[in-house]
Order: structure tokens, then sequence, then C-alpha cells
């Protein structure tokens, strides 16, 4: 078994022939699999006669001769042994119970216009369970295939399992018998996939074939998969452990066996740091497989495909295992949960030194039909999502239909589609006007007046922007990127810090930096940069740049505080246009009261602070292209929207593009920047500070720019995270969330006080929002943490709600 190490000349190149995976197809077998499919496809039960006689020596006078009754599968069951039964049955007890956990819901929402929009839930009809038979049995295949599919709600579950010389394995049918299928059929093969995805006069046609099966089974899923779905076409197994190097040598040398056992092709990977620990396991490895039953098999698979590497440290360790994107991946070290976040890609994670991988095959209740062949880079283990389907909901009313309508058929026109234009317009009220004519503002056509407020007359009585201090405990009320820098990055960063002439003043024009900015987030020819310590002052700069008598600044509420602060600093009027109940953006309304206040400065968070959602792209444009002044667009969370307005600068000259590095994991640099013509810019630097942004931050800033890919990553897995935060916090009682694009999800609970401080007394800080804004009633802002934090934000969330 080889023994690399990460620092050789040419581990890269070893490491990459290691783990390659042939995507070639055999030609041979391709085309066998092809004809039984064709046959099948034609001939129906005469054809899978023909193929079972012939390669599973198994004859019948017809295909109702092949299937097994319900039974026979109980006469299965009752004749295998009471242990064999009891491990069965508190399998299938522990598979069904996570799975129940991945149910879909449906949902609706209601639009002030009585609009519905919703989603529908709906299982799949019959769904094909292929298991291999033959030289293995896999009882736990059939639990793992077959009860995602009855949680989900499958009508039919039709199994096929070929029965070679006519012998049937016990285990195999009373696990079907347990889980619960339907019809069971003794064949085998691609004339199995066949019939199930086409269909025969005996085996009905299924809507989905799931499970695993040879060379010649995974050629017939992918031949027929768009006349039937599938689940995936699974490669060899993989294992890779990375430990620290104080697991027992013997422990990892059998988890590498477990799964070296199943083909030659298998593979076993070890990644640890200790040069001496790996020999450990190496000697263990040659004591213990004398003893294995399956010593062939194991020995083939780790002298072709296993390997023991040495590696600098556990983050090169989780880098690695993130390029590798193995099937399964045990951490088995210390701290597990602090490397765990750093786990990008892996079918399952096997946790702790206590989590073997076996206990994944059988019993622990995940499923263990993963990603294989790197595949865990975007696929996901088999769930009961794989046999539901979901269908959207549109249920328009008539005063909605007067606003998506025109929206339609301008878009439709756009794209040259008359009859989809007219189809939309049809529905329109005779005579109707759209909000920008007849200046309707609210869902019920009243006409919503907007009055003047402003926050403060005196800005010394102006009430500070407030922190709550936060040491010692879990914070999440700052929207930070809570990943760090890489180690190497932060080296390079602390010798361009250690170089700084911090005795001389910095760039005033910043050309290095803005530069770099220029080219990292592809800013437009033509389209002048604005720098700023961090964006607020950039929003300071814009509304002093308006502030002339009788000025108004306007923007929709709830939304970052920071624009009504900077109009009240101006001695300017801010008016706030509010959002619908559930943060949405009332077009109508905001385009009256533009049309009425005449705003020298509008600004729009893009997605929305603090409510986490992102308006709609068409209706920022309608504002922009109507405003009589500037559209400040703030992108702040643009990293986690995947949305930008960059491409369309060129085509508003009063728009400018707001963005923060904060968010991106630079919170600290305090660097902001804008975007927009030259015109402006002109203007804002003549307000500008000198030297505003300091020497540390415009070289520190140049060179993680560059970096960006870095950043890229971290808000990729911030994304995730936060879907798995969204997850956790449907499953706690009285949490009601809201749809987030940001790196924050924004929830309403019971008595948002009490629950403040009670997450404060269990040590763990969010933003409190309650009182601040009239639709922030009881609500409160939490940040996507590391995958530790947000477990430790939920479980005392649940905690505190729990109490009376």
């Amino acid at each position: 078994m080889r023994i690399l190490s990460s620092d050789q000349a040419d581990f890269a190149e070893r490491l990459a022939e290691l783990i390659s995976r042939d995507p070639a197809q055999d030609p041979d077998i391709e085309r066998a699999v092809a004809a039984i499919c064709d046959d099948v496809r034609s001939r129906g039960d005469a054809a899978v006669l023909e193929y079972t006689q012939r390669y599973d020596g198994l004859s019948a006078a017809s295909v109702a001769g092949l299937e097994l009754s319900q039974e026979s599968l109980a006469a299965a069951m009752a004749a295998v042994g009471a242990a064999e039964r009891e491990a069965l049955e508190q399998a299938a007890a522990r598979v069904r119970s996570y799975h129940e956990r991945q149910l879909s819901q449906a949902w609706e929402i209601t639009e002030p216009d009585g609009t519905v929009l919703g989603q529908r839930v709906s299982a799949l009809e019959r769904v094909g369970l292929y298991v291999p038979g033959g030289k293995a049995a896999y009882p736990s295949s059939v639990l793992m295939n077959a009860i995602p599919a009855r949680v989900a709600g499958v009508d039919e579950l039709v199994m096929t399992v070929p029965t070679p010389g006519g012998e049937q394995n016990r285990l195999v049918l009373a696990a079907a018998r347990i889980a619960g299928v339907d019809r069971v059929f003794t064949i085998g093969g691609a004339q199995a996939v066949a019939a199930l995805a086409y269909g025969t006069q005996t085996i009905p046609r299924v809507d989905k074939i799931v499970g695993p099966g040879n060379a010649y089974v995974a050629a017939a899923k992918r031949r027929v998969f768009g006349a039937v779905g599938i689940d995936m076409i699974a490669g060899p197994s993989e294992i890779l452990v990375i430990c620290d190097g104080s697991t027992d040598a013997d422990w990892i040398a059998m988890d590498m066996f477990a799964q070296a056992e199943h083909d030659e092709l298998a593979q076993a990977l070890l990644l640890c740091p200790d040069a001496s620990y790996i020999e450990q396991v190496a000697a263990s490895i040659e004591r213990l497989i004398a003893a294995m039953a399956r010593r062939e098999v194991i020995a083939a698979s780790l002298a072709r495909r296993g390997a023991l590497v040495r590696v600098r440290d556990l983050d090169e360790a989780c880098a690695l295992a993130n390029r590798i994107a193995p099937e399964h991946l045990e951490l088995s070290v210390a701290d597990p949960d602090r490397w765990l976040g750093r786990i990008r890609n892996a079918g399952a994670v096997f946790v702790g030194r206590y989590s073997s991988e076996s206990l994944g095959d059988y019993c622990a209740g995940p499923n263990h039909v993963l990603p294989t062949s790197g595949t865990a880079r975007y696929s996901s283990p088999l769930g009961v999502y794989d046999f539901q389907k979901r269908s959207s909901l549109i249920r328009v009313s008539r005063a909605g239909a007067q606003t998506l309508g025109r929206v339609a058929a301008t878009l439709a026109r756009g794209e040259g589609l008359m009859a989809h234009a007219l189809s939309a317009e049809y529905r329109l009220d005779p005579g109707a006007t759209g909000p920008a004519e007849d200046g309707r503002a609210g869902a019920n056509g009243a006409a919503m007046t907007i009055p003047e407020k402003v926050i403060r007359e005196d800005v010394r009585a102006m009430v500070a922007y407030h922190v709550t201090p936060a040491r010692g405990m879990v914070k999440l009320d700052a929207m930070e990127n809570p990943y760090g820098l890489p180690a190497a990055l932060g080296q390079e960063v602390g010798a361009l810090v250690a170089s700084a002439e911090i005795n001389r003043y910095p760039d005033p024009a910043a050309h290095e930096l803005k530069a770099r900015i220029r080219s990292a987030m592809q800013i437009p020819a033509g389209f002048d940069i604005l720098l700023g310590n961090g964006s607020d002052e950039i929003i300071q700069l814009v509304v002093v740049a308006a502030a002339r008598p009788g000025a108004v600044v306007m923007a929709p509420e709830p939304t970052f505080v920071m624009y009504r602060m900077a109009a009240a600093a101006a001695q300017v009027r801010f008016v706030g246009v509010p959002l619908a109940a559930d943060f949405t953006l009332d077009l109508g309304s905001f385009l009256a009261a533009m049309a009425e206040h005449r705003p020298s400065v509008v600004f729009l968070a893009w997605p929305n602070n603090p409510t986490g959602n992102l308006f709609q792209e068409e209706a920022v444009a309608r504002i922009v292209a109507e405003a009589p002044g500037l559209v400040v667009v703030d992108e702040a969370y643009q990293a986690f929207a995947g949305r930008t307005l960059m491409a369309r600068l060129d085509g508003f000259p009063n728009l400018l593009l707001l963005r923060t590095a904060s968010k991106l994991g630079l919170a600290g640099l305090r660097l902001g920047y804008a975007a927009a013509r030259p015109e402006w810019m002109r203007e804002f630097e003549k307000l500008r500070p000198p030297y505003n942004v300091g020497v540390l931050a415009q070289m520190v800033g140049e060179r993680l720019i560059a970096h960006h890919g870095v950043f890229d990553e971290q808000a990729a897995a911030i994304r995730a995270e936060r879907g798995r935060l969204a997850r956790g916090l449907a499953g706690i009682r009285g949490v009601q969330q809201f749809p987030s694009d940001a790196n924050f999800i924004l929830v309403r609970v019971p008595d948002a006080p009490r629950v403040f401080e009670g997450l404060k007394r269990r040590m763990v800080l969010v933003r409190f929002l309650h009182g601040s804004h009239a639709l922030l009633d009881n609500c409160l802002r939490l940040t996507v943490g590391t995958p530790g934090e947000n477990e430790q934000l939920l479980g005392a969330l649940a905690a505190v709600l729990a109490e009376s």
C-alpha cells in the first residue's frame, strides 16, 4: 500500500492519478445493453423471460411466474433468525425516523392585492427498486432505497432482484417485507431496468428507478434516463479518513478494510499529519488483513487505489478532502466540530472517533446511497426529496392581474412574443392605468400619502448607532463573515503589514486598490470608483452632496438605518415608504411617493437589510428609470444573493452601485466602494476627506481582493449554511422566519425582548429589532455563523422559547 506525503515534489500528480475516475464506458457493454433495452421495449415479457433464462438460468412459463407474492415475503421473514429480524427492524425504524424529517411541505403566500403564490408537494406514483443479487446480497440497500420512498408517500414500490439458479436470499426478501415493497420480480440485469423503464405486459412502468448494480445495470440506467428518472450512476465505494494521530490505529485500518472489501476498485485513503502514526496504521493493515474473509479483494483495492497520506496539518487535510469529494469521510480527530465547517464536499461525514462508517451503512439512520466518484461536489445522498416533486401554484387576483399583466406584457414584447403580451393584456380592466399614471399606492387602490418625518431636529439629540458588547458570546448580530483568513493568506497579509510605511500618508487616490477592484469586480469601462471608509462614509457623502434646502432622501422601510441617520446629520428630510407586511416592495406606492416628494437621492438596499429579501429586479429598474435624482442601489450582500445591477450601469445615468468588503470577510478593513458615471463621482470627490482610506486598508484590501476567490468560496459556504439554519429554524415552534438572500435571517418570535435576553444569558447575541419599526414587531435578525455557532443558536432559541 502506497504512502505519500504532500511535500513530495510530484505529490499533486500522484494524487491526481490515485483519485482519477475514468469516465470511459466499455463499448461492448454499451452495445449489449442497448440491444437488450431495445428488445425489452419492443417485445416486453417475452424478452424478459429470454434474458432471465440466458443470464440467470431461471426459467418460467410467464413473467407472472417470476413474481413473488406477499406470502413469499412473509415466509422469508419468518425464516430468518430472531437476531437478524430484530436488526432489520431496528435499522428500518432508525432509517424511517431520520427520513421523516426530510419531508418537504406545501406553502402559500398571499400578496396584498389578493394574489396567492405557493408550492404544492406530491409524491411520485410508482418507483422501481433494483436490488443486486448473485455474488452478494444487500438487505440494507432495500431499506435505504424503499423506506424514503414510502415516507415520501409513493403509491407503489416495484422491486427487481436477480436470483441466479432460483436461489433467493431470505434477508433481502425480509427487508422488502419490512420496508413495505408492493411487488417483487426475480429478474435482474439490464432487462430488469428496461422493463421498469418501459413497462411490459406484466411489469408496470415506473416513474423512477433507484438502486445499485453492476456495469450492465449502470449502463442500462444511463440509457433509459429521460424515459424514466434515476437516482444516480454509482461508482466504486470510497472512504477518506482524516485523523490527528490519536485514534487506535487498528480502528482506522479496519475502517479502510470495510470499504476495500466491497470491490477491487474501491478506494480507502487516510490523511494524517503524524508520520509515525501512519507507520502504525500501515503495521495494523499488514497484521490484520490475514484474518479477513475477503482479504484478496481488500489487498487488491488497497494496492490499486489505497494510500496513507502525510499532510502538513489538518487544514491541508480538509482542503484535500474537498478536492477529492469522497463518498464517506471520517473526521477521527479530537475536536471534530472545529473542522466540520471546513468540509464542503462529502457524501456523508462521520464525526468523531466512534462514528465508524459501517454504522452508516446499516443502521445509523441517514441514507447510505451516496454520491461517488467526486460527484459529492454537486450531489446529495438519496432522500425523501428524491421521491417528491414540487408544483408551483399561481392564483392571480383581479387586482394582481393589473400589475403583473403590465410587467409580463412589457417583457413579452421585449422578447418578440406578441401572443404572450396580449394574453396578459386581455385581463386588464378596461380603461385602467398603471401605478405611475394614476398614483395609486395600496392594494385597495386608495391614494397613500407619506407623512413628513424628521427623525431628529438636532443632530446633537440623535441616538447613536448602537452595538451591543459581545465579549465571550457567540456573535451573530453584525452580519459578519464568520470565517477568518486561511493561514497562508494571513501570513501573506502579515508580511505586507510589516512592510507598510505607516509614517507616510497613503495614496490619496488609491490607484492600485481601485484598479484591483475594477478588475476583480468587473466594473464596466467608463465608470469611476469612489472609495470610502466603509460604505457608511459613501452614504454620508452622497447625502451631503444633495443637502440643499428642501432636499429629500427616500428609501423603502424598514431598511438600513444609516440612510435615515445620514439624512438627519445633513439636515435634509428623509421619507420612508413602508414595505408590504411580508416585506415585499409595493412598487405602486413607492412610485407615487417618489412622484410626490421628488427625492434628490433614493436608497435601495438590494437585498434589503434587515429583512433579507431581494426586491424584483424590474421593480428596481423601474424606480431608477423614473427617479428625478440619483438612485443608490446598495449591494452590500450581493455575494450571498448572486444578483447585481453592474451590467445595467450603462443604461441608467443616475445609478450608483454601492458595495462593501465587510460582508465578504473584511469587516475590519472598513472598506466600501461605489461605481457610477464620472460626472457624479467628481462631485462626491470634492467632499471626500483626504486620505480617507488608510495605507493598511489600501495595501491589505488590494492584496485580499486579488484573492477574492477565497471569499467567494466562503460566501458559498455561508449560503449553504443559511439553508441549513433555515431548516433548523423551521423545526422550532413559535419561530416565523422570512426568506433571505443575505447572510442573515429575519425571524419573528413571541415576546422578542424576553427571547433576546434569554439568548444573551445563553451567550448568544443576535440583533434586536423589536420597536425599531412598526413592521419589525417582535423581530430579531440572526447572522449566519459557522455550523457550530448556528447549532448553539438553534439550541438556545429552542430552549428559550420552551420556557414558560
